[in-house]
């Protein structure tokens, strides 16, 4: 998708080529959109805009924490956009923004759906201001990580349900997903590393530091986006507090079904050390023994199945068995 320049002009908004940026925000507000960072036209604006190198290197390069930088002439900001087109897919898109005068530049790879979300807003009328703009990506790509968070919500939900109806004599029997338990705690982590930092972008934009949103007194609504990123951080420690529960509760379902088998184990150990006990000694060679004696063979037979009954019902009252 290439480079697109979207412009206010009183109670419209146009296209327009991006070489025009320069003379066209210092009446009407723009916004530019670059999906691929490596392009020339990203090149041509950086020059035009006179962006900082590096801010310029950042944004090509990717993979940066979530910040807000201050340079002579513009700020940039890097923020995230999350999807999850399904339960055990999250895909993470870094969104690098530069705000000029009047102009809103925002620098990605490829295309999401929180972009396309503010573009329709843009072209509406409803983002009077660069200010407003810049709170409406801000706001919608926040707004999508409630449905991210749910989404871990509903899997932890089906998981902790499973260990505990699964947690029992089946246990042995059940194919308990603890990596999976172990894959969701990970996700989680991760998604807190890469939101968290959000809070200080937040934090800035709050205070009124940005020329553009301190002038309009847009101040307010990025309190709001504030608020909720603190919520979606708050759920976050929630869920992976819940999960590590479930992990820590699976273990004990574990850890006591093994009890169980080695309480019987041994107790069918003892039973039959003790009937080896009886067996050894009358199987020693002794000369005195009476071999051939059907009595004293019988009598062994019975204090035998005696001693082993008696072992079986002393363990059952105990509980053992």
């Amino acid at each position: 998708m290439p480079a697109r320049l979207l412009v206010k002009q009183q109670h419209e908004v146009v296209d327009r080529p991006a070489d025009q940026l320069s003379e066209l925000r210092g009446e009407h507000p723009c916004w530019l959109d670059i999906s691929n960072p490596q392009s020339e036209e990203f090149a041509l604006v950086a020059q035009e805009l006179e962006l900082h190198p590096l801010a310029v290197e950042d944004a090509r390069h990717g993979h940066q924490r979530p910040k807000i930088d201050q340079y002579d002439t513009h700020y940039f900001i890097v923020f995230y956009a999350l999807e999850a087109p399904s339960p055990d897919v999250l895909n993470y898109h870094e969104v690098s923004i530069f705000v000029a005068h009047n102009a809103i530049v925002t620098v990605h790879q490829g295309d999401f759906v929180a972009r396309r979300l503010v573009e329709k807003r843009f072209v509406e009328g409803h983002l009077q201001t660069s200010g407003l703009l810049l709170h409406a990506l801000l706001d919608t790509m926040v707004d999508q990580y409630f449905e991210v968070v749910d989404q871990f919500g509903e899997r932890i939900e089906l998981l902790e349900q499973f260990v505990a109806e699964e947690a029992g004599p089946n246990l042995h029997r059940a194919h308990v997903p603890l990596r999976e338990l172990f894959l969701v705690k990970r996700e989680l982590l991760q998604l807190r590393k890469t939101i968290a930092p959000e809070r200080d972008v937040l934090q800035v934009l709050v205070r009124g530091d940005i020329r553009e949103v301190r002038e309009i007194g847009e101040r307010a609504y990025f309190q709001d986006v504030y608020d909720h990123i603190l919520r979606v951080t708050d759920e976050i420690d929630t869920f992976r507090d819940l999960t590590s529960n479930v992990i820590d509760a699976y273990l004990a379902a574990a850890s006591n079904r093994l009890n169980e088998v080695m309480k019987v184990l041994t107790s069918i150990a003892t039973v039959l050390l003790v009937l080896t006990v009886v067996t050894g000694f009358f199987g020693q060679n002794w000369t005195f023994i009476p071999y051939g004696s059907l009595p004293l063979f019988w009598l062994s037979m019975v204090v035998t199945v005696f001693i082993a009954f008696g072992l079986v019902m002393y363990f059952r009252r105990r509980g053992w068995l």
